[in-house]
């Protein structure tokens, strides 16, 4: 791709030195230009030669896209650095959602193994005393 930019860039310069070359007498004609605004006096520049306009034009039209390019890059630029700064913070988001999730996990493993397990349905008791005594028709009197 690299290759065709350069072949082309030298066929429009190739070309423009042919056209400059070949129009070189109407290109040199002098002229002045007016600039007329209805509240100031009219001014006038010094007499140039045509080709010069032509160069000052593309020269203007070079810088102005190229301007453009620089702020489109910036503008690019600044929006990949507000995405990555997102991400970060959704990274951070998701681990800190991983550790309260790993410590919950934890805390139900220490309940579950210090005896504190869930009541089987069915039974109001805690201790296999009760479920005895309530088995035979007694209740404990403490």
């Amino acid at each position: 791709m690299r290759y065709i930019k350069v072949l082309l860039l030298a066929i429009f310069f190739f070309v423009a030195l042919v056209f400059f070359f070949q129009n070189q007498a109407a290109l040199s004609q002098s002229v002045e230009l007016t600039l007329n605004l209805f509240f100031l006096p009219a001014m006038k520049s010094i007499a140039l030669p045509f080709y010069f306009l032509i160069i000052a034009g593309f020269a203007c039209g070079a810088l102005l896209t190229l301007a453009f390019l620089v702020w489109d890059k910036v503008h690019s630029s600044a929006k990949l650095v507000k995405q990555k700064w997102q991400i970060s913070s959704l990274e951070r988001a998701v681990a800190r959602g991983k550790k309260q999730a790993e410590a919950e996990a934890a805390r139900a493993d220490f309940l579950e193994k210090a005896g504190k397990e869930p009541q089987p349905e069915g039974s109001a008791s805690a201790t296999p005393l009760a479920d005895a005594a309530r088995a035979m028709g007694t209740t404990s009197k403490s």
